[in-house]
């Protein structure tokens, strides 16, 4: 399956309350709702694609962030900074009825010193009565501000026309140089918590120093990308940036930096996710857990500093239970022990990304498929309101996520649960080690 562009970015910094989240729903074509089945999780970053005069884009909405009074200032300043450095472009919000404000000028100061596209959007315009007053954020010096009202959608058309055309032209970064080969390539992300040891690994897969190792939280400020060759395969592997400051604003920082990680997870086959083993899980690596599955991309989970570790006989077996735990919604999921600093067992880690290669492009037999729905139908059929809903008919339509595809008469009655029930059926089969699986429910009334 040919793999698709990975769209650009534009995300919508501005200060609280000026209409942000308003704008990205608005943007976006819905409201977007934010839930998850996983204990522990908050999204602190929204994000979605839109598509405007044939051009898809995703636009990242840094929101939901709680805002004090003492921190105010250092906080807009640093959404700034984090949004500049990983979008292609930058929605920079304001609000006209509020007026121009010191922190509007100082976040303005900071973004014309970067060679990043800008589109400046006066918010909160309803009914015309600011319009005067709008273009006193000329003085911003970053170009014509859009009259717009995010809540009444008035200029929102004119606006998507002005980002789709700097989208258009800004040039591609050119990929890594890769030989000409048959083999396929595997891109690989390599995500994580700050100083987890994601840039020694890295050097440590590739052979040589390229991404800057510290044990300083947020020495990658870039994403870093290489081509490691293998003999049935090539991995493009790409080292996210970290957290880009140490200090006690360290836990806002972080809550910025899924920007970058969300650019590198959506070009990528497989995610990598790096833990330390003496720091065991938290909420954040929970949190990027959750943003692999929602992209359907392969996963394999990686405890770095096992050297580290106070070791006795029954360590491998505790900590094996304690990720089954702490992974029980995603059993799928392999895991290995390494140190990249010393190298140990960091070799193991292309032999599974092969293997989980191979899982997301596994093709399942039509009829083997419709056997074994049939059979764990047969054993537990889903409940219905009135009848019990009928699978007619199964068969897998892509792969590089595996995807099947599920006829019935009333799809809207087959319950999450339930395909949950049928995905242990299939991987008790075919286990697809790393690989998510995807399920496509049609209204059918035959196999037709």
């Amino acid at each position: 399956m040919p793999r698709q562009k990975q769209p650009k970015l534009a995300a919508i910094v501005g200060r609280p309350n000026v209409g942000k989240s308003t704008l990205f729903n608005k943007l976006i074509g819905y409201s977007q709702a934010i839930a998850s089945n996983i204990p522990g999780t908050t999204r602190d970053v929204l994000y979605g694609d839109t598509t405007w005069n044939g051009v898809t884009f995703t636009i990242a909405d840094t929101a939901g962030l709680d805002f004090d009074n003492e921190a105010l200032q250092q906080d807009v300043m640093l959404q700034t900074q984090i949004a500049a450095d990983d979008a292609d472009l930058i929605i920079f919000l304001v609000d006209v009825r509020e007026g121009l404000q010191v922190l509007d000028q100082k976040a303005a100061e900071l973004i014309r010193k970067l060679n990043k596209p800008v589109v400046l959007a006066t918010n909160k315009t309803e009914g015309g009565k600011y319009d005067s007053i709008a273009y006193d954020f000329h003085k911003l010096g970053l170009g014509e501000p859009m009259l717009i009202s995010a809540v009444q959608s008035r200029g929102v058309g004119d606006l998507l026309d002005k980002i789709v055309l700097k989208l258009k032209r800004i040039k591609k970064t050119s990929p890594p140089t890769r030989k000409k080969t048959d083999k396929p390539l595997v891109r690989v992300a390599l995500l994580g918590r700050p100083n987890v040891g994601k840039s020694t690994l890295f050097n440590q897969l590739i052979g040589k120093k390229r991404a800057v190792t510290s044990n300083v939280p947020g020495t990658t400020r870039d994403t870093v990308a290489m081509i490691i060759e293998t003999k049935d395969f090539d991995i493009e592997l790409i080292d996210t940036a970290g957290i880009r400051r140490p200090g006690k604003i360290s836990g806002v920082i972080e809550k910025f930096s899924y920007l970058s990680l969300i650019r590198a997870l959506r070009s990528a086959d497989i995610a990598l996710l790096l833990l330390e083993a003496n720091e065991g899980i938290i909420a954040q690596d929970l949190h990027i857990t959750q943003l692999v599955l929602e992209e359907n991309k392969g996963l394999l989970i990686v405890v770095n500093k096992w050297d580290a570790l106070d070791k006795d006989s029954h360590v491998t077996s505790n900590y094996d239970r304690y990720l089954a735990r702490k992974f029980a919604f995603a059993n799928w999921v392999p895991h290995l022990y390494i140190s990249a600093l010393t190298g140990q067992r960091v070799d193991n880690i292309k032999e599974s990304i092969g293997t989980i290669w191979a899982s997301l492009n596994i093709k399942i037999p039509t009829k083997a498929l419709n056997n074994i729905i049939a059979d764990a139908y047969a054993g537990h059929p889903p409940v219905g309101k009135r009848t019990l809903p009928k699978i007619y008919f199964a068969s897998q339509r892509e792969v590089n996520p595996p995807t099947i595809l599920l006829k019935t008469n009333r799809p809207e009655e087959i319950h999450f649960s339930y395909l949950r029930y049928l995905e242990k059926k299939v991987r008790d089969k075919y286990p697809m080690v790393g690989a998510p699986l995807k399920w496509q429910l049609i209204k059918s009334s035959s196999k037709k």
